[in-house]
């Protein structure tokens, strides 16, 4: 028997923090008036984010032996998929987004403002993101002591739910707010509000279950290594 001790992560722990960082960018949009063009790009920042300490667990996993040349090379393939997926993907929005407002000189200004991370609060948002990925991280990963069985292989994903409730909802939800700005002739920053407030929800329900998979997942290893 393997004496190697993995705690199953306490990932109720995380539950207010995946709630309260999932609010910052609703804040944005009620207070700063954030169009959706914002919203989209700093979820898409958020995902570059999560792939940083996923590309971190490829290189701290320790459950395979001589594994240094393997990380290397999962490595390198993890970054190249990814950063092939994030551009395409931010090629979409820019020309996807950039059409539907293309005549409208105040949001340009906020699409030119957002693109520099100078739109207002922002950066707050962009920090509260690296917090909870940090946190994640450290209680999930590290003080779990799931490094200590992780193989680097585990580790290489190159979709999550995350990824594609942003693509889906994000693109849904842009459809939506112009159907009711222009169908039901609702107040634009109204609209805009009820459409993240939908987004939020279901980005919220699926970083629960997300934490949830990585407890079990986590416990399943434990119960092979303790």
């Amino acid at each position: 028997m393997n004496n190697i001790e993995v705690k199953k992560p306490k990932s109720n722990f995380l539950l207010p923090l995946i709630i309260l960082s999932n609010l910052f960018p609703l804040y944005g949009v009620v207070k700063f008036n954030w169009t959706i063009f914002t919203i989209v790009y700093i979820y898409w920042i958020e995902l570059l984010i999560i792939s940083f300490f996923q590309l971190l667990k490829i290189f701290i996993s320790q459950g395979e032996e001589h594994a240094f040349f393997k990380k290397i090379k999962i490595s390198f393939q993890f970054f190249l998929f990814r950063t092939f997926i994030f551009f395409f993907y931010l090629m979409f929005i820019f020309v996807f987004l950039g059409l539907l407002m293309k005549n409208d000189k105040d949001t340009n200004h906020n699409f030119a403002m957002t693109v520099i991370l100078r739109a207002p609060f922002m950066k707050v948002v962009l920090l509260n993101f690296l917090v909870y990925n940090l946190v994640e991280f450290f209680v999930m990963f590290i003080l779990s002591g799931e490094y200590k069985t992780s193989k680097p292989a585990d580790q290489f994903q190159l979709f999550d739910s995350h990824m594609i409730v942003v693509h889906i909802v994000v693109v849904l939800g842009t459809f939506l707010a112009k159907f009711v700005q222009e169908s039901l002739h609702a107040d634009p920053h109204i609209a805009m509000i009820a459409c993240v407030c939908l987004f939020i929800f279901v980005k919220i329900l699926v970083d629960i279950a997300r934490q949830g998979m990585n407890s079990d997942a986590s416990a399943e290893i434990a119960g092979k290594y303790i």
